[in-house]
């Protein structure tokens, strides 16, 4: 079990819970022993790693917009978020323990708060898309779907269960966790679902996409610290891809 945080020279002591968030005690969403500092480190890892991913790739196909590259980066990605993850949540190379990033069972039921995190996004992407029209891009295409059987499963092992797992991993059970053992639930909630949001930029276009995100991310935020575990919002994020996933595939 990860040791109660230091205080911060910049942020100060880590922040009690607001009583809504009523989080159980000991839950890793609020004892991270690592803090934003290594967060920025997990960030440049993750920039050298698809740099170099994308080097490769480009030397190999000559083209990585080819659909062999695009499978490559994306695989690259959600590899590289999770074992950045794993690493730069520790000062050593020792691996963090899977329940340092919140992979243990939910301490606090999960399934009511699983639903009711996912009706809120529901009901916030609604808002969002009378008001501002989201244009997402068609990201089971852009994998290869319809391009044959090997494509149509990879892109939907990616989408469905990949980007889940790794995308949990590094921006709730890391990044959101190492801020927020040095800072509030808001400040911590709103920076690492703005920056999982900007991970989704493609063109000026996409801003609404990106707010539609970062409040996911909050969300997703506030489910870990309500369950003490990213599992339920693993499988939450998981429905909602692959819901996602089948509108665009049958549509």
């Amino acid at each position: 079990m990860s040791q109660a945080p230091s205080s911060d020279p910049v942020l100060g002591p880590a922040q009690p819970k607001p009583s809504w968030i009523k989080g159980p005690a000991g839950s890793p969403a609020t004892s991270a022993s690592w803090g934003p500092g290594r967060v920025l480190i997990g960030v440049g890892l993750l920039i050298f790693v698809i740099t170099i991913a994308a080097s490769i790739v480009y030397g190999i196909e000559g083209d990585d917009d080819t659909l062999a590259g695009r499978l490559s980066l994306q695989a690259a990605l959600a590899l590289g978020m999770a074992a950045i993850a794993f690493i730069a949540a520790t000062p050593n190379l020792r691996p963090a323990s899977p329940r340092q990033l919140g992979l243990g069972p939910a301490l606090d039921a999960p399934i009511r708060a699983a639903a009711a995190a996912y009706f809120a996004y529901l009901g916030s992407a609604i808002v969002l898309s009378v008001l501002l029209s989201p244009e997402q891009e068609d990201v089971t295409r852009e994998l290869g779907w319809g391009e044959g059987t090997f494509a149509n499963v990879a892109a939907a092992f990616l989408i469905i269960v990949a980007a889940p797992i790794s995308e949990e991993l590094f921006f709730r059970g890391f990044m959101f966790a190492g801020i927020r053992a040095r800072a509030g639930f808001a400040m911590a909630a709103v920076i690492s679902g703005g920056i999982w949001g900007l991970v989704h930029y493609t063109g000026p276009d996409s801003w609404p996409v990106v707010l539609q995100l970062t409040i996911f991310g909050v969300i997703l935020a506030w489910l870990y610290e309500r369950t003490g575990s990213i599992r339920p919002a693993i499988a939450v994020h998981g429905i909602n891809n692959a819901l996602a996933f089948w509108v665009l595939t049958t549509g």
